[in-house]
């Protein structure tokens, strides 16, 4: 039997089992937990008693400490080992560096092989990639070995750094002549391509799946980009700093946490386990790497875990949702929103959600102050703008209070990260 469609004690026992080797490595092998763990009391034999105490024990890292105890935390057997230097994609702008080793590799890429078969896609079969990221994806510029990779993965990459409608009317001809049999796209990508389409009438082709990744997946985009590739959305999540964490299967009904490679957690803001249903920030523990362990990790996001298990059978912990980045909620004088309850707003011109704007694409929430907001809109359309600019101001009133300093831009482009994916909802209020 699969290790995917093991009994929840058995998943258990063995994530347990991983939990324990990676705390033990890094007791014995790297100075900073060592020095964390013996603080708070534990030693070999109390880690491999409870390990989940033992880990529990640790204080959350961050990219400040990676930044500040970078050569603590790196494990002492480094020179035993096949190892590289990486960095975070910079979302936060904020980059960071970090060591991975082969063993993380390997593990990562088995991850990834697993999750492309819940979406119903075979290695070797025709993929089109739509990614954003400069470093990521140096189209044209890339060394012959990364061209004969994809060559033999029968990948096509697409640029996404860049998307003005000439590149979008490529990527189309690109898809039905390629006729793909996954997309995997940066989530904003793979929206605004369905945009794209849908708004000019335009015919593509319909893979088996489209996985999205890179970015928080909101109600209305998938049932967008579903609606437009006839085809069903598979949502991946992850980061570059511990890989690909979870992944809806056919369900879609949560993402399931691979427990072979990751221990997620989800916290109040008082650093208390969140109920199922109820958001809070996530916090990874990798598994797989020992060149140097990330342990409790804050990722930057928000997710709440799933009330129910899913039906497809796998024991494995269920994310309900990812809710988006933690600096992308904004606080008022009128409470809290998340992010998708803005973007949704947004998007829909209606409460009943049946009537998107027409007339700018891409937008940028900033929040200045709070009672400082800056909305940023892409036009499509100066004169729709002029009738639907009202409405828009009126819908964003309505949930900031009348009261709210709003400044209404519209610039001929907007910023994105240093990995290329575009932000929608930002707040500068400490």
């Amino acid at each position: 039997m699969s290790k995917q469609f093991l009994p929840a004690s058995e998943n258990g026992r063995a994530h347990l089992e991983s939990l324990c080797a990676i705390l033990l490595h890094a007791f014995q092998h790297v100075a900073y937990y060592r020095d964390c763990l013996l603080h708070a009391g534990f030693d070999d034999k109390e880690i491999r008693n409870d390990p989940v105490a033992a880990l529990g024990a640790l204080p959350i890292l961050d990219k400040r400490i990676l930044r500040e105890h970078f050569e603590e935390l790196k494990s002492d057997d480094l020179a035993s080992r096949n190892w590289h230097v990486n960095t975070s994609g910079g979302s936060t702008g904020e980059p960071a560096r970090f060591i991975q080793d082969s063993e993380y590799h390997l593990y990562g890429m088995a991850g990834k092989a697993l999750f492309d078969v819940w979406t119903g896609y075979k290695a070797g079969e025709p993929r089109v990639i739509l990614w954003g990221s400069e470093r990521d994806l140096l189209v044209g510029r890339e060394t012959v070995k990364a061209r004969v990779g994809r060559f033999l993965r029968n990948e096509v990459p697409l640029n996404t750094f860049r998307m003005s409608e000439q590149d979008l009317r490529h990527f189309v001809d690109v898809i039905n002549e390629v006729r793909p049999v996954q997309i995997t796209a940066y989530v904003e990508s793979a929206f605004e391509l369905a945009r794209y389409v849908e708004q000019h009438g335009l015919e593509i082709h319909s893979p088996t799946a489209i996985l999205t990744s890179a970015g928080t997946l909101f109600p209305h985009m998938r049932e967008l980009i579903e609606k437009v590739f006839q085809t069903r959305v598979f949502n991946r999540y992850g980061s570059r700093e511990v890989g690909d964490v979870a992944c809806n299967c056919k369900e879609q009904d949560g993402l399931h946490v691979n427990p072979y490679t990751h221990h997620v957690e989800i916290l109040r803001e008082d650093g208390t386990p969140c109920d199922p249903g109820e958001i809070g920030e996530v916090v990874v523990t990798s598994l797989t790497n020992r060149a140097m362990p990330l342990l409790r990790y804050r990722i930057g996001d928000l997710a709440s875990w799933a009330e129910q298990a899913c039906e497809c059978g796998r024991a494995w912990p269920l994310m309900q949702e990812v809710a988006g980045r933690v600096n992308s909620i904004l606080k008022t004088r009128n409470g809290t929103f998340a992010t998708a309850a803005l973007s949704t707003m947004m998007y829909f011109k209606d409460s009943e959600k049946t009537k998107p704007f027409s007339s700018f694409g891409r937008y940028q929430l900033v929040q200045k102050g709070l009672d400082h907001l800056v909305v940023r809109l892409l036009l499509e359309n100066e004169a729709l703008f002029a009738e639907e600019k009202p409405l828009l101001i009126h819908n964003i009133k309505a949930v900031f209070g009348n009261d709210i300093i709003l400044d209404v831009e519209t610039p001929t482009s907007l910023p994105s990260n240093p990995s290329g994916k575009h932000i929608y909802i930002w707040s500068e209020v400490e």
